[in-house]
């Protein structure tokens, strides 16, 4: 078990996790009686937790507690005890998350404890829900501890609701067929992980490499888009895995996301995307605020808080916080009448989608300052003009090595592809297929290091 002391515990694509971890706790978690499930997923996530981040694992015992307490005290007649112990909890929390990301944005080299984006968030939607009376007060540490740290949605999501959560932690009957669906979504999850998002990375890390005022245009539009696969898949591979896991442990199946490149805006896309996410700021953010209730102002202002809020979840320095405006931007927009105008140009609306969203990712990508990101999209659009690329036969070159990869990437984006799997999952050729591109993961992981996943820090 040396091998799994260290960040590799926690990365689902690693040989550690699938051939050590996983199956040992699979067959433990089997073994034990119903009452005691809960309090080995809790001890579990804890130890995995610990192997990566030894110092931050108090920092998320003590949360656990705090919030298991606070939820106590939210369980009371008292409509002033409930307010105070609520607000306690949220800030608590929120302030915590503020702290870390602040600092990390102040000092690259002050990392974030692992996770600690979705466990907050985790804790103030059980916080909220039972202040607002859809979830009761969770009486039980072990049931509490092990929503709060269950190691498949630990480090990046989804963030799943304690109602929903509900059904795996009263303890159900484990079904083989349960499983049987769970591991395909672990193979889907690790196949788009390791076989597209991590060879897609070799792209965009020899585009950094060349460096941004070298490449010619048609390079700095393959990076674009190649980056913005890369992230769908490293990402949605994740949340498939984690997925798959809870699935198999019981857990109820949760949608994170649902063909974002299919989207006919970016309202639509971000509808798709990271669903548990946007549900999240959409509940306990924008309909507190108002919504749409309000009126026109009101709502735009709503928006605005909420990308505001979105671009810092997701990092502090200044390239999140102008990603989120203008993603808000883009939905203002859509809001006020372009959005009218996209539903009745379908074609068009895709256009649309493929070619705002690769950039709105390329800001979201360049964290190392403003005169980077102004020289990439410098090159995006030579009309501005930064000189002439040195090699402006790049493009072919690694077109010719990872057009393929594009290729495929385009492909597994397609909804009638996902359709054709749901149909066809449980033919002999598919799980045939399943198998092989397991094995394939397997071969990749043997020869190359670990990649650990994009949102591994957020």
């Amino acid at each position: 078990m040396g091998n799994l002391l260290n960040e590799n515990s926690m990365v689902f694509s690693s040989l550690e996790f699938l051939f050590r971890f996983l199956p040992v706790f699979l067959l433990c978690y089997i073994a034990v009686p119903k009452k005691g499930r809960n309090a080995l997923l809790f001890v579990a996530s804890i130890i995995m937790y610990a192997m990566a981040e030894p110092f931050y694992v108090f920092l998320l015992l003590g949360m656990s507690v705090f919030n298991y307490l606070t939820g106590l005290g939210l369980d009371t007649d008292s409509e002033r005890k409930r307010k105070l112990w609520l607000a306690a909890g949220v800030c608590a929390n929120a302030g915590l998350l503020i702290y870390f990301k602040i600092s990390n944005a102040f000092d690259a080299n002050f990392l974030l404890p692992l996770g600690i984006s979705f466990y907050t968030f985790k804790s103030i939607s059980y916080l909220a829900d039972v202040y607002q009376g859809e979830a009761d007060a969770e009486h039980s540490f072990w049931r509490f501890g092990a929503y709060l740290c269950m190691f498949p949605q630990m480090v990046s999501g989804p963030i799943m609701r304690y109602s929903d959560a509900c059904e795996g932690l009263d303890g159900p009957r484990l079904k083989l067929s349960q499983a049987e669906e769970g591991l395909k979504k672990v193979v889907l999850g690790l196949s788009a992980k390791v076989l597209l998002a991590d060879q897609l990375a070799i792209l965009w890390n020899d585009i950094q490499t060349i460096g941004f005022e070298s490449i010619s245009t048609p390079l700095a539009w393959l990076g674009a888009f190649s980056y913005s696969l890369q992230l769908y898949f490293d990402f949605c591979g994740y949340s498939l895995i984690a997925i798959g896991i809870g699935q198999m442990l019981g857990y109820p199946v949760i949608r994170n996301f649902h063909h974002p490149y299919a989207a006919t805006s970016i309202s639509d896309f971000w509808r798709r995307w990271h669903i548990t996410l946007g549900s999240w700021f959409r509940d306990y953010v924008y309909i507190p605020l108002g919504g749409n209730r309000k009126g026109t102002a009101r709502t735009l202002l709503n928006l605005l808080v909420v990308w505001v809020l979105t671009g810092l979840w997701h990092g502090g320095s200044a390239n999140f916080i102008v990603w989120g405006l203008t993603l808000c931007l883009f939905i203002m927009l859509e809001k006020l009448f372009l959005g009218k105008w996209l539903k009745k140009h379908k074609i068009a609306a895709r256009i649309y989608v493929w070619f705002f969203i690769p950039l709105t990712w390329i800001i979201f990508a360049i964290t190392s300052g403003f005169t980077e990101l102004e020289t990439y999209f410098a090159r995006l659009f030579p009309f501005f003009g930064v000189g002439t690329a040195i090699n402006s036969g790049d493009f072919v070159k690694m077109i010719s090595n990872y057009g393929w990869l594009m290729a495929a990437g385009i492909l597994c984006c397609i909804p009638a592809v996902s359709e054709w799997y749901q149909r066809h999952c449980r033919k002999w050729y598919v799980i045939a297929g399943l198998a092989l591109l397991f094995w394939l993961c397997v071969y990749r992981l043997s020869i190359a290091g670990n990649n650990p996943f994009m949102y591994f820090r957020f």
